[in-house]
C-alpha cells in the first residue's frame, strides 16, 4: 500500500544559508501541518544558538513506495 510522508531535513547553516548537501537529521511526518509545525519550532529554538547553528527545511511529500517527491 502506498504511503505518503512529509520530509523535513536539518542542515548546518554556512555563510547565512543552510547547506543542503549536509544532512544532520531527517524526520518524517504524516501531514504537512505536523512537518511545518516541527520545522517552525526547531528553527525558533535555533535563533538562540550562537555557534554551530542548524536549520530545518521542509522538502515536501514523498511517495514512500517509490521515493518520488510529489
Amino acid at each position: 500500500m502506498t504511503k505518503f510522508v512529509h520530509i523535513v531535513q536539518v542542515h548546518p547553516v554556512e555563510l547565512g544559508e543552510p547547506n543542503l548537501h549536509k544532512v544532520k537529521l531527517e524526520k518524517e511526518f504524516e501531514t504537512r501541518a505536523e512537518a511545518r509545525e516541527w520545522t517552525l519550532a526547531f528553527n525558533e529554538g535555533q535563533e538562540l544558538v550562537q555557534t554551530d547553528r542548524l536549520e530545518a527545511v521542509y522538502l515536501g511529500c514523498v511517495n514512500d513506495e517509490t521515493g518520488e517527491l510529489v
